[in-house]
């Protein structure tokens, strides 16, 4: 059964996926184009931790794979397991803060921004592990890092699950 909670997660899916079809190759700094797809599934993974599943950053994933001529599957496995590991981290150290919510979303998206990277290189794209960390992986980390954190700001007040109320208090133990 689709909700208005499910609504507000595939609309914001389909926008991130017509950003960076559209919008992400005209917005590039110095050769470095931004990932949409990333910065909204480190974002959803956060906000909504304790309902997050695998489908969406997988679709996304491939509907980027499918676009970007990358080896089919590369950016869909590095999204699903870096913003399911990231959703399952933040759920299990049972801390809402707003610091750590960023510490998993970065944590999130420099794993898949370096999963990709490993996974095109092992694929027979021509360039060192170190150049492509220092040169490639490590700038668009921060460009995707900046999306998804304002991103966050944004979705958190219109996708966080019903029922859910969070204050601004941690939860540590």
């Amino acid at each position: 059964m689709v909700t208005s909670e499910h609504m507000i997660v595939i609309v914001g899916a389909v926008a991130a996926l017509v950003l960076q079809l559209f919008l992400a190759p005209y917005i590039a700094l110095f050769g470095i184009v931004p990932n949409f797809l990333i910065a909204f599934a480190m974002a959803i993974a956060i906000i909504r931790s304790s309902s997050y599943g695998c489908v969406m950053p997988f679709v996304l994933g491939l509907a980027f794979d499918f676009t970007s001529g990358a080896p089919l599957g590369a950016m869909a496995l590095s999204l699903m397991v870096a913003s399911v590991v990231a959703s399952s981290c933040f759920t299990r150290f049972n801390n809402d803060s707003l610091f750590m919510a960023l510490a998993f979303m970065a944590f999130g998206a420099i794993m898949a921004e370096v999963l990709y990277g490993v996974i095109i290189i092992a694929t027979g794209y021509q360039a060192s592990l170190s150049g492509a960390f220092l040169f490639r992986m490590l700038p668009c980390f921060l460009y995707d890092f900046a999306l998804s954190l304002v991103l966050y700001l944004i979705l958190r007040r219109i996708a966080k699950p019903s029922g859910v109320v969070r204050t601004e208090l941690t939860q540590l133990r």
